[in-house]
């Protein structure tokens, strides 16, 4: 129970990491050092997965 409790506060801070910019993922560096095909277009991976951090979340 307590690995649980431990691996959901640990994806709740990436996620809060990630959505308020503390964090930041090379999504490219990271598709290439798993092998996966980098698309040769550049996207915005992040904003695309969690939305613009400087606009207002709409509730």
């Amino acid at each position: 129970m307590l690995r649980l409790l431990l691996l959901g506060c640990l994806l709740m801070g990436l996620a809060t990491g990630l959505r308020n910019g503390w964090l930041e993922l090379h999504w490219v560096r990271f598709l290439e050092d798993v092998g996966l095909p980098v698309p040769d277009e550049a996207f915005d991976f992040n904003r695309w997965l969690i939305g613009d951090p400087e606009q207002p979340a709409t509730d």
